[in-house]
C-alpha cells in the first residue's frame, strides 16, 4: 500500500512540477503513471491533474524530481522526511484523495 501512495505521489507530483501545470509537467507525470504499468490511462491522467491542482509547487517539483531520480522509492522517502509536518499532510491527504477519486487500486 505504501508503495502505491508512493508512486501516486511521485507521479502527481512530477506532473505538476513540469511546468507549473501546463503540458509539460502533465505529460511527464501521465508517462511516469504509465510506465508504472498499474493504472490506465484515464487513472494517470486524474492523478496527475489533481497533483497539480492541488499540491503546493514545492511538492509537486519533489514528484517530478523523483520520476527522474534512479530509484524513485528512495528518492521519495528521502524527500518526504524532510517535509514539514503540515507539507506531509497535504500532501498524503491530496494524494489519497487523488487516488480514491481516480479509482487508482491501492
Amino acid at each position: 500500500l505504501m508503495k502505491k501512495v508512493m508512486f501516486a505521489s511521485v507521479f502527481a507530483m512530477g506532473l505538476a512540477a513540469c511546468g507549473g501545470g501546463g503540458g509539460g509537467a502533465k505529460a511527464a507525470l501521465v508517462e511516469s503513471c504509465l510506465a508504472d504499468g498499474g493504472s490506465d490511462e484515464k487513472t494517470c491522467t486524474c492523478m496527475a491533474d489533481m497533483a497539480v491542482d492541488k499540491l503546493d509547487p514545492k511538492l509537486v517539483n519533489i514528484i517530478v524530481e523523483a520520476t527522474k531520480a534512479e530509484d524513485e522509492d528512495a528518492y521519495m522517502m528521502s524527500k518526504m522526511s524532510e517535509l514539514e509536518p503540515a507539507e506531509m499532510t497535504q500532501f498524503m491527504t491530496v494524494m489519497m484523495g487523488a487516488a480514491t477519486e481516480c479509482g487508482m487500486e491501492m
